[in-house]
């Protein structure tokens, strides 16, 4: 049995999706602090065949609010303007019909936590491509926040019955395998591999955007090959 964790991110790129598909458990990181200009409100679309940053709008923040904390700005911008950008760049995909009812019924919820919208829109890809996960929030598993960032990475995993944690790559600069061995987790670290998918009319693939490109331009079956198409360290 195995565990990932990670800040919970909306409708992140596919190489996060590698990470959830290679775990049995996966845990939404959400009572740590929120990072501004990140990638938990944040992610890239193709619009006109350019690239387009798309930001989900936030009540006002402080540098002291967690993920949990974070509360969505809903209102007549947001997400109007928002569903009207993804219609004009996507009605022309294969699986438009498909995909955009999902996202505005995600959107008809309104969850008020910027958490639940990003961790909601990981669960729906899952619920949508037919495949079933383990999915937790940090804020409400039983660990000891006051233990160093490794601790308490080895104790959420360790409460979840597990003694393998992956990682994503990046995280070879912070975390040693030593370390955790000496505390009986083994550690992974997962490489992505993103491979090309046609973009419509795009000359060359952008790589890297959101799962909403992936979602338009791919049937599920293709989608689900593209979750395992990595390699753990």
């Amino acid at each position: 049995m195995s565990v990932a964790i990670m800040q919970p991110y909306f409708f992140p790129y596919l190489g996060y999706f590698q990470l959830v598909q290679a775990a049995d458990d996966f845990v939404f990181y959400d009572d740590v602090m929120f990072i501004k200009k990140g990638w938990i409100n944040r992610n890239r679309i193709l619009m006109q065949g350019k690239e387009f940053l798309f930001t989900i709008p936030l009540e006002k923040q402080s540098q002291n609010k967690t993920i949990r904390e974070s509360t969505v700005a809903w209102g007549p911008e947001f997400p109007g303007k928002f569903i009207v950008q993804l219609e004009s760049a996507y009605k022309k995909a294969p699986q438009f019909n498909q995909v955009m009812p999902l996202i505005r019924a995600l959107f008809a919820e309104q969850p008020e936590s910027m958490a639940e919208l990003a961790g909601k829109s990981i669960e729906l890809v899952w619920q949508y491509l037919g495949l079933e996960k383990r999915f937790h929030y940090s804020s409400e598993l039983a660990d000891n926040q006051a233990d160093g960032r490794a601790e308490r990475l080895i104790h959420i995993t360790k409460s979840l019955g597990s003694s393998q944690y992956i990682n994503a790559l990046n995280g070879q600069s912070l975390y040693e395998k030593d370390f955790f061995a000496s505390h009986g987790i083994e550690l992974f670290f997962i490489k992505p591999s993103l491979q090309p998918y046609s973009q419509g009319k795009l000359a060359s693939f952008e790589p890297g955007l959101s799962m909403i490109d992936v979602l338009m331009w791919n049937e599920p079956a293709v989608i689900v090959a593209m979750l395992k198409n990595f390699s753990l360290e």
